[in-house]
């Protein structure tokens, strides 16, 4: 098993839906980033709409994708193949990734018929309150996605989009590997850190 936190392969994820119900809502869009050796792997980026079996038009002012966008989208089953060999022997990681993750798992589930299996995972939220606190500040504010982009001065990406968050969340991982670095904090306490519930 690689220890190193360099040497692991991560993929970023990040998904757009018609709500947050991970049992009834859909998702419209899926966007991953492959991380290795510290750099960001963008030519091997991979972003798709999804055609969903029932649209909602009150979530188009989260995302901005409207249905006339997804009319000759794939379907989730046409896709899951590929989503599936992303996520395969890789960490996968984003913001309140726990949530995308038990997306993937109800689509899969539902709508390719089987089992995707992402054990592991890192939320970049849960990393950087480990940092703050190591570093012996108060966290007294919620770190929500915004705060993450502040902390890390990232503007001028399309934000609410899966390609435009994943590409920030990419990013902020990336600065966040090279602190843990610092602290010579291994793969298994990686995954400690990231992937507590933290519920700001």
């Amino acid at each position: 098993m690689v220890e190193s936190i360099v040497d692991q392969d991560y993929v970023v994820v990040d998904i757009e839906t018609t709500g947050l119900n991970t049992k009834k809502d859909e998702i419209i869009s899926f966007a991953s980033i492959p991380v290795r050796e510290m750099r960001l792997h963008m030519d091997e980026s991979f972003f798709t709409l999804i055609r969903p079996e029932r649209f909602k038009l009150d979530s188009i002012k989260y995302h901005g994708i409207t249905e006339s966008d997804l009319m000759s989208a794939p379907t989730f089953g046409e896709v899951a193949e590929k989503i599936e060999e992303i996520a395969r022997n890789s960490v996968v990681v984003g913001y309140a990734v726990h949530i995308d993750v038990e997306f993937l798992k109800s689509a899969f589930k539902k709508k390719a018929k089987k089992k995707l299996k992402i054990d592991r995972y890192l939320d970049v939220a849960e990393i950087e309150y480990w940092l703050l606190r190591r570093r012996g500040s108060a966290v007294n504010f919620r770190l929500d996605f915004d705060s993450l982009l502040k902390i890390y001065k990232i503007n001028g990406f399309c934000r609410h989009s899966a390609m435009g968050d994943a590409f920030a969340t990419a990013y902020i991982f990336l600065k966040q590997l090279s602190q843990l670095q610092e602290y010579r904090i291994g793969l298994t306490d990686l995954m400690r850190i990231g992937k507590k519930v933290r519920f700001f």
